[in-house]
């Protein structure tokens, strides 16, 4: 259902290799150097970006992106231009507690300097242009420690925008008052509630946006994906400061008001609005070591459909629909992702795990019946992607890899 998005409509690369992570599961933290290859973290991004593009080089496939987003959104077949912004939206959930990390499902301090290599060796971006964020949460040394690592100026230009923000480089993250995003909350009675909140002004004032999420399930939405990223990036005006407390009306399971299949979904208009996808260049996950939900004492663990290896793992898309849609075939089939640590399955995973892929891939016309119309300005939105569901768990194929000319097209990149 939907329509596919990107260079190749409804792709999906996944590159994994098992070589990449190294960590015994017991010494140290999962996070920490000796427990991921560097150089076998950039190669697969590069293969990823490559192979998402059709690109024969790193610069190419960032050529390509940017010309694509640009050419699809009004502003001419171009690629980018010195001194445009570019913001990257990282997950920083299980950061609410103060001190060093444990050993939680966070993004990873070697991907994100991978990335941050591209963008300013490949892509040609100044470290002064580069922004990495999470509005709602603090961004701790040691997601940057690679990245500060690197002398170079532009690396060490590279901002940071977040809930403390301390320093010139450290930037407190600020709502754009100006800029809502437009939700429906239903409230227990059966009454809906209109309620405005508002993005930051590092996403207002971007010329692009990068969207990286972390391949996990999450305890009361079944998934924190592309979509789910942004539940930090909004701003309460009431409570005056940056959290998604309200947006927790759509949760699956455990709420007053838990969500079900057919009914408006807060994450479709968010992710839709013309300042978060109307921006994204890059949806990328990422799955070096993957946790069972969003906790922050809960631990990383192996999978069981891979011979009990880490998962090893980054997606790619230009649809977000799409990447949620293949991350969901592939956590949902691992038992370690959706059995509680009592052997009893996650309450999440209760059949309306996907409505909300179902409402975005069918934006303008949903199953809800429901008008999205994140900006309140009588422009509804458009489909966000195409969603389905693999054939088999064995196969991994979908309508594209089965030759048909709609649906999802996975690609895997996959390692000896």
């Amino acid at each position: 259902m939907g329509i596919g998005r990107g260079l190749y409509p409804g792709r999906v690369v996944w590159a994994q290799d098992f070589k990449a992570t190294k960590w015994d599961g017991v010494t140290g933290k999962w996070w920490e150097a000796p427990n991921i290859d560097q150089p076998i973290v950039e190669r697969m991004l590069s293969d990823t970006l490559r192979t998402l593009t059709g690109a024969s080089t790193d610069t190419a496939a960032w050529e390509q992106l940017f010309r694509y987003y640009n050419r699809t959104h009004g502003r001419g077949d171009r690629g980018y231009r010195p001194g445009e912004m570019v913001t990257i939206k990282v997950n920083m959930n299980p950061d609410e507690k103060p001190g060093e990390w444990t050993n939680a499902g966070f993004p990873s301090p070697h991907m994100t300097y991978a990335l941050m290599q591209q963008l300013i060796e490949h892509a040609g971006i100044p470290g002064n242009c580069i922004v990495i964020t999470d509005p709602s949460r603090p961004i701790k040394d040691m997601l940057l420690s690679q990245i500060r690592a690197d002398v170079r100026p532009d690396y060490q230009d590279i901002v940071v925008a977040d809930r403390e923000g301390t320093t010139a480089r450290r930037i407190l993250a600020e709502p754009d008052l100006t800029v809502p995003v437009n939700f429906q909350i239903p409230h227990a009675d059966g009454t809906i509630e209109k309620t405005d909140l508002y993005l930051p002004k590092v996403y207002t004032q971007a010329d692009y946006l990068i969207d990286y999420c972390v391949v996990r399930p999450h305890r009361v939405f079944g998934l924190t994906l592309s979509f789910k990223n942004h539940f930090g990036s909004v701003y309460n005006a009431q409570r005056k400061r940056f959290t998604p407390d309200i947006l927790h009306s759509f949760a699956i399971w455990d709420y007053p008001t838990p969500y079900s299949h057919g009914h408006y979904n807060g994450l479709v208009p968010l992710l839709g609005h013309k300042d978060v996808d109307g921006k994204t260049i890059l949806y990328l996950a990422e799955g070096l070591y993957t946790s069972p939900n969003q906790g922050t004492i809960t631990t990383v663990v192996r999978w069981q459909t891979l011979g009990n290896r880490w998962f090893s793992s980054v997606l790619a898309s230009c649809d977000p629909v799409a990447l949620d849609s293949v991350a969901l075939d592939l956590i949902t089939t691992e038992p370690n992702l959706t059995m509680q640590p009592d052997g009893k399955p996650n309450p999440s995973f209760n059949g309306n795990i996907d409505g909300y892929l179902h409402e975005a891939a069918l934006a303008d016309h949903p199953p809800s019946g429901v008008v999205y119309d994140p900006e309140a300005d009588g422009m509804p939105l458009n489909s966000l992607g195409v969603h389905e569901h693999w054939n088999n768990p064995v196969d991994k194929q979908y309508s594209r890899n089965l030759g048909k000319d709609t649906g999802v097209e996975l690609v895997r990149l996959i390692a000896n």
